[in-house]
């Protein structure tokens, strides 16, 4: 299978100056973007300082349904560069509907090592997961959450304890 490439004339609309002409890009990829835009598209919300942009990108987030990115979702977000941005992208797994499930652990991590907001939203899209790890992987997560809850402000005990009821 050929590995759909990146419009360069796209790319360029995406990091215009123009707020309108960035805004165009965006729409456009809602009828012929590919996952290779993903990347970009989360560079252009750690440098862009327009809010219609920034919604614009979001809102086109939000509503992917290819499987295929999952994978590139979960690489930004462990994606030291992307850290500014990691509460909106996690924000997207959630509201995207797209299942998760495969990378179960990088959410708890989330919980365990994020601010609270961050955490929240990570839990959001533990929540809203189709199923959980078997149970041979639980059981290390579990072990996890329970060294992560001795030492956690009791905001994120909430949480740690909720995903313990929830995986039991």
């Amino acid at each position: 299978m050929k590995q759909p490439k990146i419009n360069a004339a796209i790319r360029d609309k995406l990091f215009s100056p123009n707020p309108d002409t960035v805004i165009s890009a965006i729409q456009s990829l809602k009828e012929s973007g590919n996952k290779e835009y993903l990347p970009l598209l989360f560079e252009l919300l750690t440098k862009h300082r327009n809010n219609e942009v920034e919604t614009e990108i979001l809102k086109l987030l939000g509503s992917i349904k290819d499987k295929e990115t999952v994978p590139v979702f979960v690489a930004a977000l462990q994606d030291q560069k992307f850290a500014t941005i990691r509460k909106n992208i996690v924000t997207v797994c959630w509201q995207n509907g797209m299942d998760f499930s495969k990378f179960f652990e990088v959410f708890i991590d989330l919980i365990i090592n994020e601010e609270w907001d961050i955490a929240f939203e990570a839990c959001t899209v533990i929540e809203n997961l189709e199923h959980f790890p078997p149970p041979e992987e639980m059981q290390a997560i579990k072990l996890k959450i329970a060294r992560a809850l001795k030492s956690a402000n009791d905001q994120k005990q909430y949480f740690l304890e909720e995903l313990l009821k929830m995986s039991s």
